[in-house]
């Protein structure tokens, strides 16, 4: 795949990283619509293109060689300081809470045989157990705990 050189990118659009947001140079059309996935993608010909991975492009200079994360979770918002290079694992660290949760809280579940509040994070396709609770708020607070330990900078605790 021949992609657009950075040269190229530079003649071709203007990136703003204060909003995150692509101009084409010639008519100041804004660039970027949602895809299935929320995430904005371009056409620059002969190529289509997610919009977070050209504005990292625009400001390094080099293609990401890996994954490009968006810190605050919101696939459409692409100002510089929302974006960072990691693995794909580091990536869904940053997840939120899936849409099929029912405790209302990431990570904790009702665990019915033992009638507690069950504390689950994983890391390296591995389980950790955080702990079996009665009050959900408490189950919280040790998810939270256990995501930062085994998550770093990447955890999210939405």
């Amino acid at each position: 795949m021949s992609r657009i050189t950075h040269a190229e990118l530079l003649q071709f659009a203007h990136y703003d990283p204060e909003t995150g947001v692509f101009t084409r140079a010639s008519d100041g059309y804004v660039m970027g619509k949602p895809d299935r996935k929320g995430y904005l993608s371009t056409w620059i010909p002969p190529h289509n293109y997610r919009v977070h991975r050209l504005a990292w492009f625009y400001m390094t200079g080099e293609w990401p060689t890996a994954e490009i994360d968006h810190i605050n979770g919101k696939t459409d918002d692409n100002a510089w300081q929302n974006l960072r290079e990691c693995t794909h694992q580091q990536n869904n660290h940053n997840q939120g809470k899936r849409a099929h949760n029912t405790s209302g809280f990431k990570n904790v579940s009702w665990n019915k045989r033992q009638g507690k509040w069950h504390v689950q994070v994983c890391l390296n396709y591995q389980v950790h157990h955080g702990g079996l609770f009665d009050d959900v708020h408490e189950a919280d607070r040790a998810a939270c705990a256990l995501r930062k330990k085994l998550h770093g900078e990447f955890a999210n605790h939405g």
